[in-house]
């Protein structure tokens, strides 16, 4: 059994407080000439124009035209308590989605067969596909079935904010990317980074 297209919401996870980076949103710091947020949906659109964000000060977003959703679980509990909120906003909105599809809002270089790597990944019953590069996981480049709801708020509660000690609980795989892909995953946490990110050429 197949996954259909027409199945799946994203989201894009902009919940945290870019401690690292300094304060602010970093995903409306500019790679060649554009956010890195704009970078981001630009890839998603081709997949799809059901985008959601998620994000904890909607007064920065709210000149986008998407659905803003807030963490529903208050203390910025990391990606867990966003994926939480996405899919809650999903059951409540938009019912005949079944999968959301996380990415982080500062990875500007997502590979355009981000999506079909992941479909001809899925096998039944499989509740959660992660990516995966050169043998390093990126959790946060993940779809999640819409079924996860009440465990995912079980674990919010418990106050865990590891996401893959709680994907371990759950029938889930890995989604191989080629080595050359490594470059597609890079994820901008400081201004070292920025920089580094700044000779990436995709």
């Amino acid at each position: 059994m197949n996954i259909s297209k027409e199945k799946i919401l994203f989201a894009i996870l902009a919940g945290g407080q870019s401690k690292r980076f300094g304060g602010g949103y970093k995903t409306f710091t500019k790679i060649s000439g554009t956010t890195m947020l704009n970078q981001i949906i630009k890839i998603l659109s081709n997949f799809s124009n059901d985008i959601l964000i998620n994000a904890n000060n909607l007064e920065e977003f709210e000149s986008l035209n998407y659905n803003i959703v807030k963490d529903k679980f208050e203390g910025f509990l990391g990606p867990l308590a966003g994926i939480h909120a996405s899919i809650l906003w999903m059951l409540n909105n938009n019912k005949e989605k079944e999968w959301l599809f996380t990415v982080p809002s500062d990875t500007p270089f997502l590979p355009s067969n981000l999506l079909d790597k992941f479909l001809s990944s899925y096998s039944s019953g499989i509740k959660i596909l992660i990516a995966r590069s050169n043998n390093r996981h990126h959790p946060v480049i993940a779809m999640w079935h819409v079924s996860l709801l009440k465990s995912l708020e079980k674990e919010l509660k418990l106050k865990n904010s590891k996401i893959m000690l709680w994907v371990k609980k759950h029938k889930y795989k890995f989604v191989d990317f080629d080595a050359d892909q490594e470059k597609n995953f890079f994820n901008i946490n400081t201004q070292v980074d920025l920089n580094d990110a700044k000779k990436i050429i995709i």
